[in-house]
C-alpha cells in the first residue's frame, strides 16, 4: 500500500500515534525505509506493527472517503468483471457496484492518481472512491475473476446493461474485451511480445518482458478458437485457413499510446499458435545517446554514419536491437537535403521524411528486386533490413561503391564474423574490403532495477572475471534485491552492449587474404576494438547490469 510522498508524513504520524510506537522503533523503521527506498508504511506493514485494516482506516480518514470492509459486503461480480483483470490487479482496485447513480470503486491507495485516470478512461460516469484493505481486494479479485475463467467466462447473464462492457455472446467471455485486456496487461508490464499457445487442457498466454518469457494467464481451451478468430479479423487474415502460417498486423490504442501490432499465426499439434509483436508507433525518442554505447564507440559510429558512401553492417541475433540502432542512426542523419530509402521485411517503424519499402513475396517484391529499383531513384542513403542471400549482399556492396551510404544487418555472432559471413556467401574479397567502412555487433542485457539496486562486494571468482587487481579494495558491484516495480526480478528494462570495429587498411588486407575469424578478431582487439564481453563488463562496473547477466549474454570469445 504505497502512499504519495506528500501524504505519507501525516499518515505515518497518525498510525504511529494510534499504535503508540516508541521513538527507537520508529527511527529504526525510518532508517530501513530510507535504505531500501520503499515507503515507511510498507516497512510498518511488513513488520506487523500495524495491520492493513488499520492502515486503510487511517487512509480513509485522511482522504475524507468511506472505509469499506469487504468481509461484510460482497461486491457485484458483474461490476467487478466490467474492469479488465490486469488493470484491476495492477492498480489494486475493484469496481464494487453502483449507488445512487455513482460507480463505487474500492482502492487500496487513494493517493494514487493513476488509478483515477484508468477508471475515468473506461467509465464515463460519476465515480465514488472508497478505501479497502489490499488483502480484501486481492481476495475478491481471486474469487470473482477466477470463477469467470473456471466457468469458461460465461458472464453474459450477469453483466448489467448500463455497464461499459460490450454485450457478450453465449459462447463465453467477450473476445473483444479479453484481447484488449491481454494487450493492455502486456503494455502495462512493458512486454515486447505476447505468445498465445494452445495446450491439451488450457490456453496459455505468456509475455516476453526484458527478453525473458513469463506466464501471465491461462484460459479454458474453449476460448481458443474465438480468440484466434478475433485476432485474425483485426489483422485481416483468413479466418477459415487453419493449416498454413499467416502474417498480418493491426493497430491498437492502449494507455494513451498507439501500438502497431505484428501478428504471426502458425498451426501446431494442439491448434493455431499466435505471436503478437508490440511496436510503439511513436519513435520520436529514438536517439543514439540513449542506446547505451560508450562515448568513444558512439562518437566513432556517428562519424561513420555521416560518411558520403560505403556500407555499415550491424550484426546480432533476432531481438538484439539491430533495427532500433539503425532507426536511431537514420533519425540522426534524416535532413531535408538527404534522400533516404529503406527496404524492410516488415516495416517496423514509420519515420517521417523516409521512404520505406515493404518486402512482399506474394507480389514478387524481394530484397534484390527492391534494391535494383531503389538505386534508380537517386537515393543518398539506403537501408537494407537484412542481408539474407548472396544476391542481396552483392547489390548492397555495389550500391555502397556507387556513391550511396548503405546500412544493412546480418545475423552473425560478432562484428568481424560478418566479414567471414560475406565471404561464405560468395562475395569477392576486394568488394568487401573496398565497400565496408565499419561493423557493429550488439546484444541487449537486462538493466538493474534502480528502485531495489543494492551494492555487494565481489567474491574472488567475480573479481577475477572483472579483472580487478587483488590489491584493489573498496570495489562494489550491484544487484537488484527485487521489488514490486520489477516484479521481484531485480531487473527493469534493458540496455545495449556493443562491439564496434572501424574498417582500416590492415583489416582490409586480412579480408583480401581470407583470414579466419580468429585472426580478424585478434587484429581488431589489438587495434583498440571493444568486444561485447568487454563492453558488458564495463556496464557491470558502472552498475548498469549484473555480472551474471553479462556472462549469460556474452561469451569470452566475443
Amino acid at each position: 500500500m504505497l502512499a504519495s510522498l506528500a501524504a505519507e508524513p501525516t499518515l505515518v504520524s497518525s498510525l504511529v500515534k494510534a499504535k503508540e510506537l516508541t521513538r527507537e522503533k520508529l527511527a529504526d523503521c525510518e532508517f530501513d525505509a530510507q535504505a531500501s527506498g520503499v515507503p515507511l508504511v510498507e516497512i510498518l506493514l511488513s513488520r506487523d506493527l500495524l495491520s492493513e485494516t488499520e492502515a486503510g482506516q487511517v487512509y480513509a480518514k485522511l482522504h475524507g472517503v468511506r472505509y469499506l470492509d469487504l468481509s461484510r459486503r460482497r461486491p457485484s461480480a458483474a461490476w467487478v468483471l466490467s474492469l479488465p483483470e490486469n488493470v484491476a490487479r495492477r492498480k489494486q482496485c475493484l469496481v464494487f457496484g453502483e449507488v445512487s447513480g455513482q460507480l463505487v470503486v474500492a482502492v487500496a491507495d487513494p493517493y494514487d492518481l493513476s488509478i483515477q485516470a484508468a477508471i475515468s478512461e473506461r467509465f464515463n460516469r460519476p465515480i465514488q472512491y472508497v478505501v479497502c484493505p489490499r488483502y480484501q481486494i486481492a481476495a475478491a479479485q481471486d474469487e470473482i475473476y477466477g470463477d469467470a475463467r473456471a466457468k469458461g467466462g460465461r458472464i453474459a447473464d450477469v453483466v448489467p446493461v448500463s455497464s461499459a462492457v460490450t454485450t457478450v455472446s453465449d459462447t463465453g467471455l467477450n473476445m473483444v474485451e479479453q484481447l484488449n485486456s491481454i494487450i493492455d496487461e502486456a503494455v502495462d508490464r512493458r512486454a515486447s511480445d505476447i505468445h498465445i499457445e494452445p495446450e491439451k487442457d488450457r490456453l496459455r498466454v505468456r509475455l516476453r518482458i526484458d527478453g525473458r518469457l513469463i506466464e501471465a494467464r491461462a484460459y479454458p481451451t474453449e476460448m481458443h478458437a474465438a480468440l484466434i478468430s478475433r485476432i485474425k479479423v483485426l489483422a485481416t487474415l483468413d479466418i477459415t485457413e487453419r493449416r498454413k502460417p499467416q502474417d498480418g498486423r493491426f493497430s491498437h490504442h492502449s494507455f494513451e499510446q498507439e501500438l502497431d501490432i505484428r501478428v504471426a499465426v502458425i498451426p501446431t499439434a494442439n491448434g493455431e499458435r499466435v505471436t503478437l509483436r508490440l511496436l510503439a508507433m511513436d519513435r520520436s525518442r529514438l536517439d543514439l545517446t540513449t542506446l547505451g554505447m560508450e562515448p568513444e564507440s558512439r562518437q566513432g559510429f556517428e562519424r561513420m554514419i555521416r560518411r558520403p558512401y560505403g556500407i555499415i553492417l550491424i550484426t546480432g541475433p533476432t531481438g538484439s536491437g539491430k533495427s532500433t540502432t539503425m532507426y536511431a542512426a537514420l533519425q540522426q542523419i534524416n535532413t531535408i537535403d538527404r534522400h533516404i530509402i529503406t527496404v524492410e521485411d516488415p516495416v517496423e517503424y514509420h519515420i517521417p521524411g523516409v521512404n520505406q519499402v515493404q518486402v512482399d513475396a506474394e507480389y514478387g517484391v524481394s530484397f534484390p528486386m527492391a534494391l535494383r529499383s531503389i538505386v534508380r531513384h537517386d537515393p543518398d542513403v539506403i537501408m537494407v533490413g537484412e542481408i539474407r542471400d548472396e544476391e542481396t549482399a552483392h547489390l548492397a556492396l555495389e550500391a555502397s561503391l556507387t556513391g550511396h551510404l548503405v546500412f544493412a544487418t546480418l545475423h552473425t555472432n560478432s562484428a568481424v564474423g560478418s566479414l567471414t559471413r560475406l565471404l561464405d556467401m560468395g562475395c569477392e574479397p576486394y568488394l568487401i574490403s573496398s565497400a565496408i567502412i565499419g561493423v557493429m555487433a550488439q546484444r541487449l542485457v537486462r538493466r538493474i532495477c534502480e528502485n531495489c539496486k543494492r551494492p555487494i562486494e565481489p567474491n574472488p571468482a567475480e573479481r577475477e572475471l572483472l579483472n580487478i587487481p587483488p590489491d584493489r579494495t573498496g570495489v562494489e558491484i550491484f544487484h537488484g534485491a527485487g521489488c514490486s516495480r520489477c516484479s521481484r526480478s531485480g531487473y527493469f528494462d534493458r540496455v545495449g552492449i556493443f562491439e564496434f570495429v572501424p574498417f582500416d587498411t590492415g583489416l582490409a588486407e586480412l579480408v583480401m587474404n581470407k583470414a579466419p575469424t580468429e585472426e580478424l578478431t585478434r587484429y581488431a582487439v589489438d587495434h583498440g576494438a571493444i568486444t561485447l564481453r568487454m563492453d558488458a563488463i564495463s556496464k557491470v562496473m558502472h552498475g548498469l547490469t549484473t555480472l551474471q547477466e553479462a556472462l549469460r549474454v556474452t561469451t569470452s570469445e566475443m
